[in-house]
């Protein structure tokens, strides 16, 4: 049996992780809240295509929620907004 990556799939995922992590920033934001952290599943951040998630996610929130300075832990990453 053949088992192969469906990396449509994978590129689709990263999408929802993407917007799972700007709606808790705008939720945060909402509340006054400028940091959060987002946890991922186990193993899953390592099968998004590039760019990394990190990236993707400040570009799409115009540079808004960024990844802090050595807040990025592998298993949870520790944003700000701003």
């Amino acid at each position: 049996m053949k088992i192969v990556v469906n990396k449509a799939r994978a590129a689709q995922r990263k999408q929802e992780v993407i917007n799972e992590i700007l709606n808790k920033a705008k939720e945060c934001a909402e509340k006054g809240i400028d940091n959060f952290i987002y946890h991922f599943k186990e193993g899953e951040r390592a099968s998004f295509p590039p760019p990394m998630i990190n990236i993707s996610v400040e570009k799409t929130s115009e540079g808004t929620v960024k990844c802090g300075y050595r807040s990025d832990y592998g298993t949870h990453v520790k944003y700000y907004i701003g």
